[in-house]
């Protein structure tokens, strides 16, 4: 524990990458993906757009490389087939422009002849120059030093960057090339040891025992969320601790309770409570306002989320003390009692008639036996 202590009082740091649409579709290490987003841009029929990322290029060749490359009314084709394999980006142009021959790897082993590829593409030596592209810098092999030069991806948008300037373009290519810059510089970063990983490894044993106690925090939350609903003898539904349904599983009752603890496992000392409305009885939502207009429970300016087939018809929030927390089915159970039980069974049995002689969980519920 003192070691833990020790832990909890450093500044830990956490590091934050912003999420890009690719990987939100897990296809940012894929290379043809990859290739035709920088294909679009370079065909882009927004000028602004497309003189963005070759400019970007062009700059890299001429400080990588003795060579200018001119290209006239430039034009990227992704997967050129060559005599031994597929070029993954070329960028041509107009007759006398040059060539500019590109291999995209993202984490790949380079096994391509980087010398057929070169071979393949007729044009005098000066106009063309070869490109492998990487996310760490990489060796350019023997054969071809002369040929090829090697640009990351980071390079290459760190270019970009410098000219994109927002305002200047439309409203999606700012979206676009926004994305895109992120999702590259969190590849080129996956490399690297960040403040947080280095953290993990000079506190190893500390964060492994803290860990374990997340473990138990899950554990006594969910006894006591099984508690409360023996309590008021109903069932509990959902398995995520962020969250727990309270129903009478077996009547299959579409009114039931939810409470929300995801604030508590976030460090934040407040909980809540809602009466949700299911599928039919959701329906009937105007019926259950008439019916509880005048019940000291009620609350009309409570909020009211609605969503699919289920709405958040009351919601109330509870701060907590460590010391309630302790005991936090039973104070759940008071709650519930308090704030809304006379509530949820008036709406039950109006929803339900003829059904109460099955509730066997009345008086438990509404707390008589307390």
């Amino acid at each position: 524990m003192d070691e833990l202590n020790t832990l909890l009082k450093l500044d830990i740091p956490v590091s934050k990458n912003h999420t890009g649409f690719l990987e939100l579709i897990k296809k940012q290490y894929h290379e043809n993906i990859n290739s035709n987003i920088y294909a679009h841009f370079l065909n882009s029929s927004q000028s602004e757009v497309s003189s963005l990322f070759l400019n970007a290029l062009l700059d890299l060749i001429e400080i990588k490389s003795p060579k200018k490359i001119q290209i006239h009314q430039a034009y990227a084709h992704t997967e050129v087939p060559t005599s031994k394999g597929r070029l993954d980006i070329l960028i041509d142009g107009s007759f006398g422009s040059g060539k500019i021959l590109i291999e995209n790897k993202l984490y790949h082993w380079l096994h391509n002849d980087l010398d057929e590829y070169w071979n393949h593409f007729n044009c005098s030596e000066d106009k063309k120059v070869g490109v492998l592209l990487t996310l760490e810098k990489h060796f350019i092999p023997e054969n071809v030093t002369d040929k090829f030069i090697n640009i990351t991806h980071l390079e290459w948008i760190n270019k970009v960057k410098e000219n994109f300037i927002l305002d200047t373009f439309p409203l999606n290519y700012q979206v676009y090339i926004g994305d895109f810059i992120q999702t590259i510089e969190n590849l080129s970063k996956s490399y690297d040891m960040n403040a947080t990983t280095k953290f993990y490894f000079e506190h190893t044993n500390q964060i492994l025992k803290a860990t374990a106690t997340v473990s138990e925090a899950h554990q006594f939350l969910n006894n006591q969320l099984e508690y409360i609903a023996n309590e008021i003898g109903w069932k509990t539904y959902g398995s995520s601790m962020n969250w727990r349904n309270f129903w009478d599983e077996h009547n299959h009752i579409d009114t039931y309770l939810t409470i929300i603890t995801e604030n508590l496992l976030n460090g934040k000392m407040i909980f809540s409570l809602i009466l949700e409305l299911k599928r039919e009885d959701k329906k009937k939502v105007d019926e259950v306002r008439n019916l509880l207009k005048d019940h000291e429970q009620y609350r009309a300016d409570s909020q009211t989320y609605s969503r699919g087939d289920y709405l958040h018809f009351q919601i109330k929030d509870y701060p907590i003390s460590m010391n309630d927390l302790e005991h936090f089915g039973k104070f759940v159970v008071q709650k519930i009692h308090e704030d809304f039980a006379d509530m949820t069974l008036m709406v039950i049995e109006s929803l339900y008639p003829g059904r109460s002689d099955n509730f066997t969980w009345r008086d438990s519920f509404i707390g008589v036996n307390q």
